[in-house]
Protein backbone atom coordinates (compact mmCIF):
# COMPACT_ATOMS: atom_id res chain seq x y z
CA UNK A 1 0.00 0.00 0.00
CA UNK A 2 1.01 3.08 -1.05
CA UNK A 3 2.15 5.94 1.96
CA UNK A 4 1.82 9.26 1.19
CA UNK A 5 3.76 10.70 4.49
CA UNK A 6 6.02 8.16 3.49
CA UNK A 7 6.97 10.10 -0.09
CA UNK A 8 5.65 13.55 0.94
CA UNK A 9 7.83 14.00 4.20
CA UNK A 10 11.03 11.26 3.87
CA UNK A 11 13.74 10.94 5.87
CA UNK A 12 16.03 14.16 7.03
CA UNK A 13 19.82 14.42 6.72
CA UNK A 14 22.18 12.71 9.33
CA UNK A 15 25.65 11.75 9.53
CA UNK A 16 26.73 8.18 9.11
CA UNK A 17 28.36 6.84 12.49
CA UNK A 18 31.01 5.25 10.56
CA UNK A 19 35.20 5.53 11.25
CA UNK A 20 36.04 6.84 7.55
CA UNK A 21 39.15 7.87 8.63
CA UNK A 22 40.36 4.18 10.45
CA UNK A 23 38.84 1.44 8.43
CA UNK A 24 42.02 -0.12 6.12
CA UNK A 25 40.19 -2.11 2.94
CA UNK A 26 42.24 -2.29 0.34
CA UNK A 27 41.79 -1.17 -3.48
CA UNK A 28 39.54 -3.12 -5.83
CA UNK A 29 42.07 -3.33 -8.50
CA UNK A 30 45.86 -3.52 -8.33
CA UNK A 31 45.83 -0.84 -11.08
CA UNK A 32 46.02 3.09 -10.83
CA UNK A 33 42.42 4.13 -10.05
CA UNK A 34 41.11 6.94 -12.36
CA UNK A 35 37.60 7.65 -11.81
CA UNK A 36 35.23 7.19 -14.51
CA UNK A 37 32.10 8.34 -13.06
CA UNK A 38 31.46 9.48 -8.92
CA UNK A 39 29.27 9.06 -6.25
CA UNK A 40 25.93 11.37 -6.60
CA UNK A 41 26.87 12.03 -10.84
CA UNK A 42 23.67 12.83 -12.07
CA UNK A 43 22.26 10.05 -14.58
CA UNK A 44 19.21 9.10 -16.31
CA UNK A 45 16.40 9.13 -13.70
CA UNK A 46 19.05 8.21 -10.46
CA UNK A 47 22.15 9.64 -8.54
CA UNK A 48 25.27 7.19 -9.17
CA UNK A 49 25.79 4.97 -6.41
CA UNK A 50 29.35 4.48 -6.75
CA UNK A 51 32.50 4.65 -8.54
CA UNK A 52 33.03 3.67 -11.96
CA UNK A 53 36.93 2.83 -12.45
CA UNK A 54 38.65 3.32 -15.78
CA UNK A 55 39.80 -0.51 -16.45
CA UNK A 56 42.23 1.02 -19.67
CA UNK A 57 39.83 0.27 -22.14
CA UNK A 58 40.01 -3.30 -21.36
CA UNK A 59 38.08 -6.25 -19.87
CA UNK A 60 39.49 -8.93 -17.89
CA UNK A 61 41.33 -6.87 -14.94
CA UNK A 62 41.74 -8.71 -11.43
CA UNK A 63 39.49 -7.88 -9.05
CA UNK A 64 40.00 -8.57 -5.11
CA UNK A 65 37.60 -8.43 -2.07
CA UNK A 66 38.35 -5.33 -0.41
CA UNK A 67 37.82 -6.69 3.21
CA UNK A 68 37.18 -10.50 4.02
CA UNK A 69 33.67 -11.68 4.28
CA UNK A 70 30.99 -13.58 2.40
CA UNK A 71 28.91 -13.58 -0.46
CA UNK A 72 25.61 -12.17 0.47
CA UNK A 73 24.32 -11.54 -2.81
CA UNK A 74 24.83 -12.47 -7.00
CA UNK A 75 23.08 -10.63 -9.99
CA UNK A 76 23.75 -12.30 -13.55
CA UNK A 77 21.53 -10.12 -15.71
CA UNK A 78 22.06 -8.74 -19.37
CA UNK A 79 20.86 -5.17 -18.06
CA UNK A 80 21.88 -3.20 -14.99
CA UNK A 81 24.79 -4.67 -13.03
CA UNK A 82 25.16 -7.33 -15.86
CA UNK A 83 27.66 -9.85 -13.80
CA UNK A 84 27.74 -8.58 -9.73
CA UNK A 85 28.74 -9.92 -6.54
CA UNK A 86 27.95 -8.72 -3.28
CA UNK A 87 30.23 -8.83 -0.35
CA UNK A 88 28.88 -8.52 3.49
CA UNK A 89 32.13 -7.67 5.68
CA UNK A 90 32.59 -8.07 9.42
CA UNK A 91 33.25 -3.97 9.71
CA UNK A 92 28.89 -3.68 8.83
CA UNK A 93 29.68 -2.89 5.45
CA UNK A 94 28.76 -4.32 2.01
CA UNK A 95 30.97 -3.92 -1.13
CA UNK A 96 29.67 -4.62 -4.79
CA UNK A 97 31.52 -5.01 -8.02
CA UNK A 98 29.64 -4.89 -11.08
CA UNK A 99 29.65 -5.09 -14.80
CA UNK A 100 31.91 -7.96 -14.13
CA UNK A 101 33.07 -10.66 -17.10
CA UNK A 102 33.65 -13.48 -15.15
CA UNK A 103 33.45 -14.51 -11.41
CA UNK A 104 35.87 -16.84 -9.49
CA UNK A 105 35.52 -20.69 -9.55
CA UNK A 106 33.68 -21.15 -6.28
CA UNK A 107 31.74 -17.94 -6.80
CA UNK A 108 30.80 -18.92 -10.33
CA UNK A 109 29.74 -22.54 -8.85
CA UNK A 110 27.56 -20.96 -6.85
CA UNK A 111 25.90 -18.89 -9.44
CA UNK A 112 25.74 -21.90 -11.75
CA UNK A 113 23.81 -23.79 -8.68
CA UNK A 114 21.61 -21.13 -8.21
CA UNK A 115 20.59 -20.91 -11.89
CA UNK A 116 20.31 -24.66 -12.55
CA UNK A 117 17.74 -24.83 -9.43
CA UNK A 118 15.76 -22.09 -10.93
CA UNK A 119 16.11 -23.11 -14.95
CA UNK A 120 17.51 -19.60 -15.79
CA UNK A 121 20.13 -17.88 -16.63
CA UNK A 122 18.70 -14.28 -14.92
CA UNK A 123 19.62 -14.40 -11.37
CA UNK A 124 19.13 -11.96 -8.46
CA UNK A 125 19.65 -13.96 -5.25
CA UNK A 126 20.61 -13.86 -1.21
CA UNK A 127 22.69 -16.54 -1.08
CA UNK A 128 24.39 -16.10 2.61
CA UNK A 129 23.18 -19.41 3.55
CA UNK A 130 26.15 -21.32 1.43
CA UNK A 131 28.47 -19.16 3.43
CA UNK A 132 30.87 -18.85 0.74
CA UNK A 133 33.90 -16.94 2.94
CA UNK A 134 36.08 -14.59 0.76
CA UNK A 135 39.86 -13.34 2.37
CA UNK A 136 40.44 -9.69 2.07
CA UNK A 137 42.18 -9.50 -1.06
CA UNK A 138 41.11 -12.55 -2.39
CA UNK A 139 40.96 -12.69 -6.21
CA UNK A 140 36.60 -13.01 -6.65
CA UNK A 141 36.97 -12.22 -10.61
CA UNK A 142 37.58 -10.23 -14.13
CA UNK A 143 36.20 -6.70 -14.86
CA UNK A 144 34.12 -6.60 -17.85
CA UNK A 145 31.30 -4.59 -19.94
CA UNK A 146 28.39 -6.83 -18.69
CA UNK A 147 24.69 -5.40 -18.16
CA UNK A 148 23.86 -1.86 -19.28
CA UNK A 149 27.23 -0.57 -18.88
CA UNK A 150 29.36 1.23 -22.18
CA UNK A 151 32.67 0.68 -22.10
CA UNK A 152 35.26 -1.82 -19.91
CA UNK A 153 35.47 -0.88 -16.45
CA UNK A 154 34.44 -1.36 -12.87
CA UNK A 155 30.98 -0.33 -11.01
CA UNK A 156 32.41 -0.41 -7.28
CA UNK A 157 29.89 0.53 -3.99
CA UNK A 158 29.88 0.38 -0.69
CA UNK A 159 26.90 0.04 1.45
CA UNK A 160 25.66 0.09 4.87
CA UNK A 161 24.92 -3.74 5.25
CA UNK A 162 22.15 -3.04 8.04
CA UNK A 163 20.27 -0.31 5.59
CA UNK A 164 21.36 -0.94 2.02
CA UNK A 165 22.06 2.55 1.71
CA UNK A 166 25.04 3.50 -0.71
CA UNK A 167 27.84 5.36 0.93
CA UNK A 168 30.58 7.94 -1.21
CA UNK A 169 33.30 5.67 -1.20
CA UNK A 170 35.35 8.64 -1.36
CA UNK A 171 34.38 9.59 2.15
CA UNK A 172 36.52 6.58 3.07
CA UNK A 173 40.70 7.46 3.51
CA UNK A 174 41.34 4.50 2.57
CA UNK A 175 39.80 4.91 -1.19
CA UNK A 176 40.58 8.36 -1.21
CA UNK A 177 44.13 8.58 -0.52
CA UNK A 178 44.51 5.97 -3.58
CA UNK A 179 42.80 8.40 -6.36
CA UNK A 180 44.34 11.59 -6.29
CA UNK A 181 42.45 14.44 -7.00
CA UNK A 182 43.99 17.88 -7.06
CA UNK A 183 41.12 19.02 -9.29
CA UNK A 184 38.45 22.23 -7.92
CA UNK A 185 34.81 21.79 -8.73
CA UNK A 186 33.66 23.82 -11.66
CA UNK A 187 30.43 26.45 -11.07
CA UNK A 188 28.98 27.01 -14.74
CA UNK A 189 26.31 29.06 -14.18
CA UNK A 190 23.19 29.49 -11.82
CA UNK A 191 19.91 29.53 -12.35
CA UNK A 192 17.22 31.92 -10.60
CA UNK A 193 13.28 30.27 -10.77
CA UNK A 194 10.36 31.44 -9.24
CA UNK A 195 8.27 28.97 -7.26
CA UNK A 196 5.41 28.27 -5.25
CA UNK A 197 5.14 28.39 -1.64
CA UNK A 198 5.60 24.15 -1.67
CA UNK A 199 8.64 24.46 -4.14
CA UNK A 200 7.07 24.12 -7.60
CA UNK A 201 8.00 25.71 -10.64
CA UNK A 202 6.22 28.09 -12.26
CA UNK A 203 6.61 27.74 -15.89
CA UNK A 204 8.44 30.26 -17.70
CA UNK A 205 9.68 32.04 -14.65
CA UNK A 206 13.37 31.33 -14.51
CA UNK A 207 16.45 32.68 -16.06
CA UNK A 208 19.64 31.14 -16.47
CA UNK A 209 23.07 32.93 -15.76
CA UNK A 210 26.46 31.71 -17.00
CA UNK A 211 29.55 31.95 -15.69
CA UNK A 212 32.97 33.93 -16.48
CA UNK A 213 36.44 34.21 -14.74
CA UNK A 214 37.66 37.63 -14.83
CA UNK A 215 40.97 38.84 -13.09
CA UNK A 216 40.91 35.01 -11.07
CA UNK A 217 37.43 35.55 -9.72
CA UNK A 218 34.55 34.07 -11.09
CA UNK A 219 31.26 36.34 -11.53
CA UNK A 220 27.81 35.92 -13.12
CA UNK A 221 26.17 39.44 -15.17
CA UNK A 222 29.17 40.57 -15.14
CA UNK A 223 29.70 41.22 -11.51
CA UNK A 224 26.68 43.90 -11.52
CA UNK A 225 23.60 42.74 -9.15
CA UNK A 226 20.77 40.71 -10.87
CA UNK A 227 17.78 42.27 -11.34
CA UNK A 228 15.15 39.73 -10.42
CA UNK A 229 12.31 41.78 -11.17
CA UNK A 230 11.14 39.57 -14.90
CA UNK A 231 10.54 36.97 -12.29
CA UNK A 232 7.78 38.28 -9.71
CA UNK A 233 4.85 36.12 -9.50
CA UNK A 234 1.82 36.28 -7.78
CA UNK A 235 1.48 33.77 -4.61
CA UNK A 236 5.33 32.69 -5.10
CA UNK A 237 8.68 32.87 -3.97
CA UNK A 238 12.02 33.45 -5.52
CA UNK A 239 14.83 30.09 -5.56
CA UNK A 240 18.15 29.53 -6.54
CA UNK A 241 20.26 26.32 -8.83
CA UNK A 242 23.38 26.35 -9.21
CA UNK A 243 24.75 24.43 -12.04
CA UNK A 244 28.25 22.91 -10.51
CA UNK A 245 30.34 19.25 -11.64
CA UNK A 246 33.78 18.13 -10.85
CA UNK A 247 36.49 16.50 -12.41
CA UNK A 248 39.13 14.05 -11.29
CA UNK A 249 42.89 13.58 -11.85
CA UNK A 250 43.88 11.37 -14.47
CA UNK A 251 40.68 11.85 -16.70
CA UNK A 252 38.34 13.88 -18.52
CA UNK A 253 34.50 12.43 -17.65
CA UNK A 254 32.18 14.76 -16.05
CA UNK A 255 31.37 13.56 -12.62
CA UNK A 256 29.37 14.83 -9.88
CA UNK A 257 29.62 17.27 -6.51
CA UNK A 258 29.90 15.89 -3.12
CA UNK A 259 29.08 19.30 -1.10
CA UNK A 260 27.73 23.09 -1.77
CA UNK A 261 26.18 25.99 0.01
CA UNK A 262 24.24 28.45 -0.44
CA UNK A 263 24.31 32.02 1.71
CA UNK A 264 22.58 34.76 2.01
CA UNK A 265 24.25 38.44 3.53
CA UNK A 266 26.83 35.51 5.28
CA UNK A 267 24.12 33.26 6.78
CA UNK A 268 23.84 29.50 4.88
CA UNK A 269 20.00 29.24 3.83
CA UNK A 270 20.80 25.75 2.28
CA UNK A 271 23.52 22.94 1.98
CA UNK A 272 23.89 19.52 0.54
CA UNK A 273 25.92 16.36 0.64
CA UNK A 274 25.94 13.82 -1.26
CA UNK A 275 27.46 11.44 1.55
CA UNK A 276 24.52 8.67 1.13
CA UNK A 277 21.80 7.40 -1.14
CA UNK A 278 18.80 5.11 -0.19
CA UNK A 279 17.93 3.46 -2.88
CA UNK A 280 13.88 3.52 -2.69
CA UNK A 281 14.60 7.63 -2.85
CA UNK A 282 17.35 7.55 -5.28
CA UNK A 283 14.89 8.14 -8.62
CA UNK A 284 13.61 11.64 -6.61
CA UNK A 285 17.00 13.20 -8.04
CA UNK A 286 14.44 13.91 -10.86
CA UNK A 287 13.27 16.98 -9.23
CA UNK A 288 16.29 17.54 -7.29
CA UNK A 289 17.51 18.57 -10.16
CA UNK A 290 16.17 21.02 -13.14
CA UNK A 291 15.18 18.20 -15.29
CA UNK A 292 14.44 19.82 -18.31
CA UNK A 293 17.70 21.59 -18.23
CA UNK A 294 19.46 17.94 -17.86
CA UNK A 295 17.15 16.64 -20.31
CA UNK A 296 17.48 18.93 -23.41
CA UNK A 297 20.88 20.36 -22.66
CA UNK A 298 22.73 18.05 -20.24
CA UNK A 299 23.04 20.82 -17.77
CA UNK A 300 23.78 19.66 -13.95
CA UNK A 301 21.30 22.33 -12.47
CA UNK A 302 21.56 21.27 -8.28
CA UNK A 303 18.24 22.47 -7.32
CA UNK A 304 19.05 24.77 -3.93
CA UNK A 305 15.51 24.70 -2.73
CA UNK A 306 13.31 20.96 -2.43
CA UNK A 307 9.62 20.56 -2.76
CA UNK A 308 7.00 18.95 -0.13
CA UNK A 309 7.76 16.13 -2.14
CA UNK A 310 11.55 15.32 -2.27
CA UNK A 311 12.44 12.66 0.38
CA UNK A 312 16.22 12.90 -0.08
CA UNK A 313 18.51 13.11 2.72
CA UNK A 314 21.12 14.89 1.12
CA UNK A 315 19.73 18.40 2.54
CA UNK A 316 22.08 19.43 5.89
CA UNK A 317 19.76 22.81 5.24
CA UNK A 318 16.71 23.35 3.29
CA UNK A 319 15.74 26.94 3.64
CA UNK A 320 16.25 28.24 -0.09
CA UNK A 321 12.60 29.37 -0.66
CA UNK A 322 12.20 33.12 -0.09
CA UNK A 323 10.13 35.72 0.06
CA UNK A 324 10.35 38.70 -2.68
CA UNK A 325 10.49 41.62 -0.79
CA UNK A 326 13.72 39.77 1.03
CA UNK A 327 15.65 38.84 -1.72
CA UNK A 328 17.74 41.75 -2.53
CA UNK A 329 21.33 41.45 -0.71
CA UNK A 330 24.59 39.63 -1.50
CA UNK A 331 24.95 35.70 -2.14
CA UNK A 332 27.50 33.05 -2.03
CA UNK A 333 27.99 29.55 -3.57
CA UNK A 334 30.67 26.98 -2.24
CA UNK A 335 31.44 23.44 -3.92
CA UNK A 336 33.57 21.28 -2.48
CA UNK A 337 34.54 17.75 -3.68
CA UNK A 338 35.34 14.71 -1.49
CA UNK A 339 39.04 15.44 -1.46
CA UNK A 340 38.09 19.31 -0.21
CA UNK A 341 38.93 21.26 -3.42
CA UNK A 342 37.03 24.08 -3.44
CA UNK A 343 35.20 26.67 -5.78
CA UNK A 344 33.53 29.77 -4.61
CA UNK A 345 31.17 32.29 -6.65
CA UNK A 346 29.73 35.59 -4.97
CA UNK A 347 26.65 37.61 -6.51
CA UNK A 348 24.02 40.13 -5.47
CA UNK A 349 20.39 40.14 -6.54
CA UNK A 350 17.98 43.43 -6.04
CA UNK A 351 14.42 43.92 -6.92
CA UNK A 352 13.66 46.88 -8.83
CA UNK A 353 9.94 46.62 -10.36
CA UNK A 354 7.05 45.70 -8.88
CA UNK A 355 4.80 44.58 -10.90
CA UNK A 356 3.70 40.40 -10.39
CA UNK A 357 2.17 37.89 -13.13
CA UNK A 358 -0.20 36.15 -12.51
CA UNK A 359 0.42 32.42 -10.99
CA UNK A 360 -0.66 29.86 -13.62
CA UNK A 361 -1.51 27.52 -10.52
CA UNK A 362 -3.71 29.39 -9.31
CA UNK A 363 -6.09 28.83 -12.25
CA UNK A 364 -8.58 26.21 -10.87
CA UNK A 365 -8.68 23.41 -12.61
CA UNK A 366 -5.56 23.71 -14.70
CA UNK A 367 -2.94 21.68 -13.08
CA UNK A 368 -2.78 18.21 -11.54
CA UNK A 369 -0.57 18.78 -8.13
CA UNK A 370 2.15 16.18 -7.15
CA UNK A 371 1.06 16.38 -3.51
CA UNK A 372 -2.10 15.15 -3.89
CA UNK A 373 -4.12 12.28 -5.12
CA UNK A 374 -5.27 12.66 -8.99
CA UNK A 375 -8.24 11.09 -10.57
CA UNK A 376 -9.30 11.48 -14.34
CA UNK A 377 -12.75 9.48 -15.22
CA UNK A 378 -13.87 9.46 -18.53
CA UNK A 379 -16.64 7.15 -19.91
CA UNK A 380 -13.70 5.00 -22.06
CA UNK A 381 -10.38 5.97 -20.04
CA UNK A 382 -9.28 6.53 -16.58
CA UNK A 383 -6.47 7.67 -14.52
CA UNK A 384 -5.42 7.18 -10.67
CA UNK A 385 -2.17 8.84 -9.35
CA UNK A 386 -1.32 8.69 -6.18
CA UNK A 387 0.87 11.77 -4.56
CA UNK A 388 4.61 11.71 -5.36
CA UNK A 389 3.65 9.98 -8.45
CA UNK A 390 5.09 13.03 -10.37
CA UNK A 391 7.44 15.91 -9.43
CA UNK A 392 5.88 19.51 -10.75
CA UNK A 393 2.61 20.36 -10.86
CA UNK A 394 1.38 18.64 -14.38
CA UNK A 395 -0.96 20.50 -17.10
CA UNK A 396 -4.51 18.64 -17.70
CA UNK A 397 -3.62 17.39 -20.98
CA UNK A 398 -6.13 14.81 -22.16
CA UNK A 399 -6.99 14.39 -26.05
CA UNK A 400 -9.12 11.07 -27.70
CA UNK A 401 -8.09 10.38 -31.69
CA UNK A 402 -10.79 8.16 -32.91
CA UNK A 403 -8.90 7.68 -36.35
CA UNK A 404 -6.18 4.79 -35.08
CA UNK A 405 -5.12 1.31 -36.48
CA UNK A 406 -5.94 -0.07 -32.73
CA UNK A 407 -8.24 -1.76 -31.24
CA UNK A 408 -9.45 1.57 -29.21
CA UNK A 409 -9.03 5.56 -30.18
CA UNK A 410 -5.66 6.93 -29.07
CA UNK A 411 -5.64 8.73 -25.65
CA UNK A 412 -3.21 11.66 -24.95
CA UNK A 413 -2.69 11.93 -20.76
CA UNK A 414 -0.03 14.21 -20.48
CA UNK A 415 3.54 14.87 -22.23
CA UNK A 416 5.67 11.52 -22.69
CA UNK A 417 9.05 14.11 -21.55
CA UNK A 418 7.28 14.58 -18.31
CA UNK A 419 9.40 12.52 -15.94
CA UNK A 420 7.14 10.12 -13.83
CA UNK A 421 8.45 8.97 -9.96
CA UNK A 422 6.33 5.63 -9.85
CA UNK A 423 3.74 3.70 -11.93
CA UNK A 424 -0.11 4.83 -11.48
CA UNK A 425 -3.02 3.03 -13.11
CA UNK A 426 -4.78 3.02 -15.88
CA UNK A 427 -7.55 1.74 -17.19
CA UNK A 428 -8.99 1.47 -20.91
CA UNK A 429 -13.13 0.74 -21.73
CA UNK A 430 -12.44 -2.33 -24.11
CA UNK A 431 -15.23 -1.75 -27.33
CA UNK A 432 -17.46 -4.31 -28.71
CA UNK A 433 -15.22 -6.97 -30.13
CA UNK A 434 -15.97 -10.32 -32.36
CA UNK A 435 -17.52 -13.58 -30.19
CA UNK A 436 -14.66 -15.54 -28.79
CA UNK A 437 -12.18 -12.71 -29.29
CA UNK A 438 -9.33 -14.01 -26.65
CA UNK A 439 -10.06 -10.56 -24.39
CA UNK A 440 -7.41 -11.82 -22.03
CA UNK A 441 -4.96 -11.19 -24.24
CA UNK A 442 -5.44 -7.64 -24.27
CA UNK A 443 -2.88 -4.93 -22.77
CA UNK A 444 -2.13 -1.27 -22.72
CA UNK A 445 0.45 0.24 -25.55
CA UNK A 446 2.01 3.54 -25.09
CA UNK A 447 3.15 5.47 -28.15
CA UNK A 448 6.45 7.28 -27.28
CA UNK A 449 7.15 10.88 -29.85
CA UNK A 450 9.17 9.07 -31.87
CA UNK A 451 5.90 6.64 -32.67
CA UNK A 452 7.99 3.54 -31.35
CA UNK A 453 5.01 1.72 -29.44
CA UNK A 454 5.84 0.00 -26.08
CA UNK A 455 4.18 -2.55 -23.92
CA UNK A 456 2.67 -1.43 -21.08
CA UNK A 457 1.04 -4.68 -19.17
CA UNK A 458 -2.26 -4.88 -18.21
CA UNK A 459 -5.09 -7.13 -17.30
CA UNK A 460 -8.81 -7.71 -18.39
CA UNK A 461 -10.98 -6.56 -15.60
CA UNK A 462 -15.08 -6.13 -16.17
CA UNK A 463 -14.88 -5.01 -19.26
CA UNK A 464 -11.52 -2.67 -19.15
CA UNK A 465 -7.88 -3.50 -19.57
CA UNK A 466 -5.79 -2.16 -16.31
CA UNK A 467 -2.25 -1.40 -16.99
CA UNK A 468 0.42 1.17 -14.52
CA UNK A 469 2.64 3.05 -17.02
CA UNK A 470 5.85 5.09 -15.31
CA UNK A 471 5.23 7.57 -18.60
CA UNK A 472 2.93 9.58 -19.63
CA UNK A 473 1.97 9.72 -22.95
CA UNK A 474 -0.34 7.68 -26.19
CA UNK A 475 -2.18 4.80 -24.75
CA UNK A 476 -3.73 2.96 -27.36
CA UNK A 477 -5.73 -0.82 -26.51
CA UNK A 478 -3.62 -4.00 -28.26
CA UNK A 479 -3.86 -7.28 -28.12
CA UNK A 480 -0.62 -9.83 -28.30
CA UNK A 481 -1.63 -13.76 -29.44
CA UNK A 482 1.20 -14.12 -31.49
CA UNK A 483 4.25 -16.17 -29.77
CA UNK A 484 7.99 -15.79 -29.73
CA UNK A 485 9.88 -16.57 -32.70
CA UNK A 486 12.79 -19.02 -32.32
CA UNK A 487 15.90 -19.05 -34.94
CA UNK A 488 18.80 -20.72 -34.72
CA UNK A 489 21.78 -18.91 -36.13
CA UNK A 490 24.60 -21.15 -36.68
CA UNK A 491 23.10 -24.59 -36.77
CA UNK A 492 20.38 -26.64 -39.00
CA UNK A 493 18.70 -30.03 -37.64
CA UNK A 494 20.93 -32.72 -37.98
CA UNK A 495 24.09 -30.05 -37.55
CA UNK A 496 27.45 -31.89 -36.45
CA UNK A 497 28.27 -29.90 -33.34
CA UNK A 498 31.58 -31.32 -32.47
CA UNK A 499 33.51 -28.38 -33.02
CA UNK A 500 31.19 -25.80 -31.49
CA UNK A 501 32.61 -23.86 -28.74
CA UNK A 502 28.51 -22.35 -28.28
CA UNK A 503 24.87 -22.68 -30.11
CA UNK A 504 23.84 -19.38 -31.12
CA UNK A 505 19.97 -18.41 -31.38
CA UNK A 506 17.73 -15.30 -32.04
CA UNK A 507 14.41 -15.27 -30.21
CA UNK A 508 12.26 -11.97 -31.13
CA UNK A 509 8.76 -11.19 -30.02
CA UNK A 510 6.58 -8.87 -31.62
CA UNK A 511 4.92 -7.06 -28.98
CA UNK A 512 5.03 -7.76 -25.33
CA UNK A 513 8.49 -8.93 -25.60
CA UNK A 514 10.40 -12.17 -24.01
CA UNK A 515 9.75 -12.76 -20.97
CA UNK A 516 11.93 -16.26 -20.23
CA UNK A 517 13.41 -18.77 -21.86
CA UNK A 518 14.58 -22.20 -21.47
CA UNK A 519 17.03 -24.73 -23.27
CA UNK A 520 17.22 -28.91 -22.70
CA UNK A 521 19.45 -31.14 -23.85
CA UNK A 522 18.50 -34.60 -24.09
CA UNK A 523 15.69 -33.51 -21.74
CA UNK A 524 18.02 -32.17 -19.12
CA UNK A 525 18.29 -28.21 -18.55
CA UNK A 526 21.09 -26.23 -20.13
CA UNK A 527 22.20 -22.56 -19.76
CA UNK A 528 21.38 -20.61 -22.39
CA UNK A 529 22.66 -17.21 -22.10
CA UNK A 530 21.41 -13.65 -23.94
CA UNK A 531 23.99 -12.00 -25.25
CA UNK A 532 21.93 -8.46 -25.11
CA UNK A 533 24.38 -5.91 -27.48
CA UNK A 534 24.74 -9.03 -30.12
CA UNK A 535 21.09 -10.04 -29.71
CA UNK A 536 21.92 -13.74 -29.53
CA UNK A 537 20.87 -15.86 -27.26
CA UNK A 538 23.92 -18.71 -26.15
CA UNK A 539 24.45 -22.38 -25.40
CA UNK A 540 27.71 -22.78 -24.20
CA UNK A 541 29.21 -26.06 -24.91
CA UNK A 542 31.88 -26.55 -22.27
CA UNK A 543 32.87 -28.52 -18.99
CA UNK A 544 28.99 -28.36 -17.86
CA UNK A 545 27.06 -29.46 -20.88
CA UNK A 546 29.36 -32.04 -22.45
CA UNK A 547 28.21 -34.47 -19.77
CA UNK A 548 25.17 -33.96 -21.22
CA UNK A 549 25.85 -34.41 -24.53
CA UNK A 550 26.00 -38.21 -26.28
CA UNK A 551 28.23 -39.24 -29.04
CA UNK A 552 25.54 -39.67 -32.20
CA UNK A 553 22.33 -37.82 -32.07
CA UNK A 554 21.03 -35.47 -29.30
CA UNK A 555 17.85 -33.35 -29.02
CA UNK A 556 17.98 -30.03 -27.85
CA UNK A 557 14.81 -28.24 -27.58
CA UNK A 558 14.41 -24.17 -27.13
CA UNK A 559 11.31 -23.14 -25.19
CA UNK A 560 10.44 -19.29 -24.76
CA UNK A 561 7.54 -17.48 -23.74
CA UNK A 562 6.46 -13.55 -23.73
CA UNK A 563 4.85 -11.73 -21.54
CA UNK A 564 1.47 -11.97 -22.18
CA UNK A 565 1.93 -16.06 -22.26
CA UNK A 566 2.24 -17.02 -25.85
CA UNK A 567 4.86 -19.63 -25.99
CA UNK A 568 7.11 -20.99 -28.91
CA UNK A 569 8.75 -24.14 -28.93
CA UNK A 570 11.53 -26.00 -31.54
CA UNK A 571 13.32 -29.21 -31.34
CA UNK A 572 16.51 -30.02 -33.42
CA UNK A 573 18.96 -33.18 -33.59
CA UNK A 574 22.34 -32.04 -33.44
CA UNK A 575 25.41 -34.62 -33.76
CA UNK A 576 28.23 -35.10 -30.98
Amino acid sequence: MFSAAFALYGQSYQPKEIDYEGLQMQAPMKIDLILAGNFGEMRDNHFHTGLDIKTAGVEGQNLYAVEEGYISRIRISPWGYGLAVYIDHPNGLTSLYAHMKSFSGKIDSLAYSKQKKNEAYVLDEIVLEDSVYVKKGEFIGLSGNSGSSNAPHLHFEIRETKTEHSINPLLFKCFRSKIPDTTNPTITGIKLYAVSEKGYMIPGKSIYYSCKTVEGKLIVNEGQPIDISPLLTENAYLAIGIHTTDKLNGAGNICGIYHTELSKDDKAIHEMKIEYLNFDHNRFMNTHQDYSEFDKNNKHIHKHFKTVINPLAIYVRANGILPWNLCNGSYKINAWDAHGNKTALEFSLKKTGDEYSKNPFDEAGKYYFPDSVNVMLREDFQVLMEPATFYEPLQRIFKRDTVSNYLSPIYQFGEYSIPVQQKYDVRIKVPELPENFPIYKLGVGLISDKNYLSYVGGDYVEGWVEGAPRNFGRFVLIVDTIAPVITPLDFTEGKIITKFRNLQLEITDNLSGVNSYKAYLNGKWILMEYHRREGKYVIPINERSKPILRTGNNKLRVIAKDSKGNESEMSWTVVF
